[in-house]
C-alpha cells in the first residue's frame, strides 16, 4: 500500500487534472447550439464572426448572455 503523503500528492494531482480538464473543456467546446437569428444576433452584439460553426463554447454563451443582457435593456425612444 502507498504511503499516505503518496496517496495524498496522487490525489492532488488527479484533482488539479480533473479541473483543468473541465475548465479546458468550458473554453474551448462547443456546447450551445444556435440558430440563424441567434447567430446573428451574436455577431452583432460581440462584433465578432463566427463563420460557419454552429454551436458557442461555454464561455462565449455566457459572454454573450452578460452583454446582450446589458445592451436588451436601453431603451429609445
Amino acid at each position: 500500500m502507498l504511503e499516505s503523503n503518496t496517496f495524498r500528492s496522487m490525489m492532488l494531482v488527479g484533482g488539479v487534472m480533473s479541473l483543468a480538464i473541465i475548465i479546458a473543456c468550458f473554453f474551448a467546446t462547443p456546447l450551445v447550439p444556435i440558430d440563424g437569428k441567434a447567430k446573428t444576433n451574436y455577431e452583432n452584439v460581440m462584433a465578432a464572426d463566427l463563420g460557419d460553426t454552429e454551436h458557442l463554447t461555454g464561455y462565449q454563451s455566457i459572454l454573450f448572455a452578460i452583454k446582450g443582457k446589458t445592451r436588451g435593456s436601453v431603451d429609445h425612444y
